[in-house]
């Protein structure tokens, strides 16, 4: 009898691990999902800043076409025939149609090098110890050896790079 009781004893021992085992899992199932929803929030603001940002971007480049003078001829450019054309025009196929665009080309082709020239000076500015212990460690260095190339210690470039 006291044998059985014993067992019993035991085993209700091991289900209760058991039972705080799960619950221990579900709880951190649970802060995972609210993470996962934190992190979709973020990404969703981020999202609407950046096309924001592009609108903006878009209204600032139209308004600056809208403000041109419509008066200069705009850019010709030459289209070759189709042979779905009608037959008049298909007789005759050295001919090119000239179309006018009421978008000034050359102008938006400005502003689009405008653009990439500030982006250029961006990339060519110095890169932080953060980037450039992610760079090498990209390159397949250890952290003792970006360590050595950035005069720090270990355990900083350990942080920079989880924290980076």
């Amino acid at each position: 009898m006291g044998i059985v009781v014993a067992i019993l004893f035991i085993l209700q021992i091991i289900s209760f691990m058991i039972m705080t085992l799960l619950y221990m899992k579900v709880s951190k199932f649970n802060n995972l999902e609210k993470k996962q929803q934190k992190l979709m929030h973020e990404m969703d603001q981020s999202i609407m800043a950046y096309l924001a940002e592009i609108k903006e971007e878009n209204d600032r480049l139209i308004e600056q076409l809208n403000k041109r003078p419509v008066n200069k001829p705009s850019s010709k450019v030459a289209f070759p025939q189709t042979h779905s054309q009608n037959e008049e025009t298909a007789a005759e196929p050295e001919k090119v149609q000239q179309k006018s665009h009421p978008v000034p080309v050359q102008f938006a082709l400005r502003s689009y090098q405008k653009n990439a020239a500030t982006t250029d000076s961006l990339e060519m500015a110095p890169l932080s110890d953060r980037d450039k212990a992610k760079q090498l460690l990209a390159e397949g260095k250890s952290v003792q050896e970006i360590a050595k190339e950035l005069g720090k210690g270990q355990t900083e470039i350990e942080l920079l790079l989880k924290f980076g």
